[in-house]
């Protein structure tokens, strides 16, 4: 067992990986979190119309 439970290799669809996604951009400083594009057809909230 390795630390934190996770066996060893960590299996790409562990569950316990979601949300912790990042990818190496050196233009920005290293590993940062992907920025979240908006998706066609949502409504549109009234905070994101000012």
């Amino acid at each position: 067992m390795a630390p934190l439970g996770f066996p060893k290799p960590i299996k790409p669809d562990d569950p316990r990986l979601t949300g912790h996604e990042t990818t190496y951009q050196p233009s920005r400083g290293g590993w940062v979190k992907p920025t979240k594009k908006p998706v066609p057809g949502t409504p549109k909230t009234k905070e994101s119309k000012r």
